[in-house]
């Protein structure tokens, strides 16, 4: 698993980067438009082989220069670990879950995030030591920049989950929301009942292989907002974030098919075969016209 970390410095110039190393791409930036990164917000995707999760909006004690909050973003990616797995990787999966629930428990607890994490963050290295890396070139402190990565997955992978983590399981529940939740394509207000829970079984299914994708957003307002998420098969959890513009504790509901799958489903053979003699029909028509047209001239 590769685990990275983004925020900013106290000086203006020392923008928002990656004190260590950085990911080999913004996948993140396709969901710019049901997610803003500053405010908490969780995305997780596994496609081909490949796990990708970001955690971002994490608040800091710190500020800016000019009395901003800062925040952090955690980016993580991996190898799925399906049951059985053996070595350093069968600790992947646990330790993504006990993160996400600790923050789905912090969000919970506090509209802007501040908790566990945040205090977890903010005890990896002090303001001068976050403005030193970020100052420096990327090529420069490669030691300090790996000490610190190390730091990091040391802190994440002794976390506790948080009170939303998904206990033994229970007797089937019948009710309509349960129902909902466990569709393959489902949304909710991350305070709905059961949705929480729900979310990281889903994130768990993810880790393990299953392709899909599980997200908390924050700029979402109904169902109808989330057709614009990347068309990717597989399983689809939605939890609506209530810091900017949906309601928290917004039922539960069913998502359409992708609209891939809808097309895909209408059966194309027969209209190709109503359009074949169509087509003859029309050429025929057009030959006489024209056979008419070279009497009338002879």
């Amino acid at each position: 698993m590769h685990v990275y970390l983004r925020t900013r410095g106290v000086p203006r110039k020392l923008d928002y980067g990656f004190l260590g190393a950085a990911p080999g791409s913004r996948w993140w930036d396709a969901y710019s438009e049901l997610t803003a990164t500053e405010r908490p917000c969780l995305l997780a995707v596994t496609s081909k082989g490949r796990w990708r999760v970001l955690i971002s909006g994490v608040p800091s004690t710190r500020t800016d220069s000019v009395g901003t909050l800062v925040y952090y973003t955690l980016v993580l990616d991996g190898s799925p670990c399906p049951t059985g797995t053996v070595g350093a990787a069968r600790q992947d999966r646990p330790t993504v879950l006990a993160l996400a629930s600790r923050w789905l428990d912090d969000i919970a607890r506090d509209p802007e995030g501040r908790g566990v994490l945040s205090e977890l963050l903010d005890g990896l290295c002090s303001s001068a030591e976050v403005d030193r890396l970020l100052a420096a070139r990327h090529s420069e402190l490669t030691t300090e920049r790996a000490e610190l990565t190390a730091r990091l997955a040391t802190a994440l992978a002794s976390l506790n989950p948080g009170s939303s983590a998904p206990s033994a399981p229970s007797a089937p529940d019948t009710d309509a929301p349960s129902l909902v939740l466990n569709t393959e394509r489902w949304i909710a207000g991350r305070a709905a009942p059961g949705a929480d829970v729900a979310f990281l079984a889903r994130l768990s299914s993810l880790l393990s292989g299953e392709d899909g994708q599980a997200h908390l957003l924050n700029l979402v307002s109904s169902a109808e907002d989330v057709t614009t998420l990347p068309q990717k098969p597989g399983i689809l959890a939605v939890l609506i974030e209530g810091g900017l513009v949906g309601d928290p504790t917004m039922p539960a509901e069913a998502l359409p098919k992708l609209r891939s799958e809808v097309v895909a489903s209408v059966p194309k053979a027969r209209w190709r075969a109503a359009l074949v003699p169509t087509a003859l029909t029309a050429l025929i028509l057009l030959l006489v016209g024209l056979a008419l047209i070279a009497g009338n001239w002879i």
